[in-house]
């Protein structure tokens, strides 16, 4: 993780908790206590399952993640994650030494920000607000993330087919709306 992208997800995480704030002293002053109510709730939730993504148990991934939520605004995506936490032993093999480990979770990480590059390309083209909705779990095979939006997933997947492949991500379309992202731990 390099300072400035560090920084960069900080100050788009600044950003929007300003806008929150600025959103509830707006509905405030129009006297509409129960819009407060409503999106100090919705507002709450959303930072909420951001901290979420931090604690999901793969540094590398989780940071790309982050990063994609900061670097989406800009391109009027809003990502969302919702994302179990990633099996113990999913992280920790017997014997495994922690190069290997940190390894793969770097090159996954690595695969993921060139996902999220094309995602965020085919967006900026569009000029259009849309929605990633992110889910992720466990599987006996490694780690599934599930992306759901409107985007030519097509497309996005022909650009990075090659280098996910090399960085032990598995990418399968699922329906029209989405695409299955597999961290294969067999690669690890």
């Amino acid at each position: 993780m390099e300072a400035e992208e560090a920084l960069g997800v900080l100050r788009a995480q600044y950003h929007d908790f300003l806008n929150c704030l600025q959103v509830i002293s707006g509905l405030m002053e129009l006297d509409r206590p129960e819009k407060v109510k409503d999106y100090v709730g919705r507002a709450a939730a959303e930072f909420v399952a951001r901290g979420e993504v931090a604690k999901m148990g793969l540094a590398p991934v989780a940071w790309a993640l982050l990063r994609l939520q900061a670097e989406g605004v800009n391109a009027g995506i809003r990502v969302t994650c919702a994302l179990a936490k990633a099996r113990e032993s999913f992280e920790v093999q017997a014997g495994e030494p922690e190069q290997s480990r940190a390894g793969s979770a770097e090159r996954w990480g690595a695969g993921l920000n060139k996902l999220h590059q094309a995602i965020i390309a085919q967006a900026s083209r569009s000029g259009k607000a849309r929605t990633l909705e992110i889910t992720g779990k466990n599987a006996p095979e490694g780690y599934v993330l599930t992306y759901i939006g409107d985007f030519a997933w097509g497309e996005i997947l022909e650009v990075i087919t090659g280098s996910a492949a090399a960085s032990g991500i598995g990418l399968t379309l699922s329906g029209e709306k989405g695409v299955e992202v597999l961290l294969d731990r067999r690669f690890a």
